[in-house]
């Protein structure tokens, strides 16, 4: 049961850091090199979505972004809790 309970807290922990910044559920996990393009590409779209975006569609790609993320870092997440090393994901 606890081994189950830090799975669920790694799992959480892993999905409100991708959350609360694009990619930081992916380097808590290990995956460095792509949490931070993640990042980088996250931070690049907000702003080229600010300034040559109309307000509602800056918004759409934005959230659609953070969303794809969140979900690959679920993906990722299983994939590590299932036994696949870095090298196999």
């Amino acid at each position: 049961m606890d081994s189950y309970r830090q799975l669920a807290k790694s799992l959480a922990l892993t999905i409100i850091l991708a959350i609360l910044v694009a990619g930081v559920g992916h380097i808590y996990l290990g995956f460095i090199k792509r949490g931070i393009v993640i990042l980088v590409i996250g931070i690049l779209l907000w702003i080229v979505a600010s300034l040559h975006t109309q307000y509602p569609y800056m918004w759409i790609l934005t959230i659609a972004y953070l969303v794809w993320q969140i979900i690959d870092a679920y993906i990722h997440y299983k994939k590590l809790i299932s036994g696949q090393t870095h090298s196999q994901i």
